[in-house]
């Protein structure tokens, strides 16, 4: 965990010192201090949503309690900004970056570990939002993002051949979270696309995916919400409904608008090191050199994606 800070801590540094703008004219140092918080939110979903599968929380009881809870508390916002809300694109925001995306990553913590999750979402994430942002928003990427995405990318396919040859029940769990990476990418090029006010980004996806799936999830009741305590209920109404949700979409999505949607995702690789050194205690998940490699090969492509491309031009200014 102290390598994490001291990496953000570098980062933070290098990106002081050179004063840098995007063109909006807003500090790039903000966007990253909105980029890290939504790191550390980030990995505890991925630590708390696996505790919650454990605690026999179903999937559609772990998206109505993350969007239930978070359409109950922000109603009154809901409706004061209810202009902004309902319209169709935000209703396609809701629907890819809340409901997709959601369904595929609690099925993936169903079937999988969560240093799994840990590694493939936000390992995986910055690899699709690098091409998706290329191909549906023409967005370029430096030699040094591309370089960081392959190092990213040998690791998670040493981690996928290692499941598929172990024999291991951990594959339909992974391809959901590759799913969940891939509605995220869509999800990110979008929101930077059409540039909505990320706080009215936040209060759709919590609209539009509590409308679309509570109906569905009436028709499972009384089998909701079995075997679990108050207590597993509480905090994971908290977390994914407040924390997860609020919080996260707003310091992700003023992230991306100062970032970029590459740069963002390029940061969220950030994630497996504090997830996967947290679940393997808390839940005594095995490790295995596949799980090793990748997290590896994840940190070390986010270092090339990340810290060279500022590093680049301070050397260049030091030469002239």
């Amino acid at each position: 965990m102290s390598s994490v800070c001291i990496l953000s801590n570098q980062l933070l540094d290098n990106v002081w010192v050179q004063g840098m703008k995007d063109p909006l004219g807003k500090p790039v140092l903000q966007g990253y201090v909105f980029a890290l918080i939504a790191v550390f939110i980030w990995t505890g979903f991925i630590l708390i949503s696996r505790a919650g599968s454990l605690a026999s929380l179903s999937l559609y009881d772990m998206m109505m309690v993350r969007f239930g809870t978070a359409f109950v508390l922000f109603s009154p916002a809901i409706w004061i900004n209810r202009k902004a809300i309902f319209q169709w694109k935000m209703m396609v925001l809701g629907c890819i970056g809340g409901l997709a995306y959601s369904l595929s990553a609690f099925l993936g913590f169903q079937y999988a570990p969560a240093t799994h999750g840990a590694l493939l979402l936000p390992g995986l994430m910055p690899i699709m939002i690098a091409f998706l942002a290329y191909f549906l928003a023409g967005e370029r990427q430096s030699r040094f993002a591309w370089i960081g995405i392959g190092v990213s990318s040998f690791g998670i396919l040493v981690l996928l051949l290692e499941t598929i040859f172990s024999g291991v029940s951990y594959l339909i769990g992974d391809l959901s979270f590759i799913s969940a990476c891939f509605f995220w990418g869509i999800f990110t090029v979008l929101l930077r696309r059409w540039k909505f006010v990320p706080w009215h980004v936040t209060l759709g996806v919590i609209t539009f995916t509590t409308l679309i799936f509570t109906p569905y999830y009436l028709t499972l009741i009384p089998d909701v919400l079995q075997g679990v305590s108050y207590g597993m209920i509480g905090l994971q109404a908290f977390y994914q409904g407040v924390i997860a949700v609020a919080v996260q979409f707003v310091c992700y999505g003023k992230a991306v608008h100062i970032l970029g949607a590459t740069k963002m995702g390029a940061l969220m690789a950030l994630v497996p090191l504090l997830a996967s050194v947290m679940a393997v205690p808390l839940f005594g998940e095995p490790v295995t050199v596949g799980l090793l490699v990748a997290l590896v090969c994840i940190i070390l492509g986010t270092m090339i994606g990340t810290l060279l491309p500022i590093k680049a031009p301070m050397l260049k200014r030091r030469d002239t």
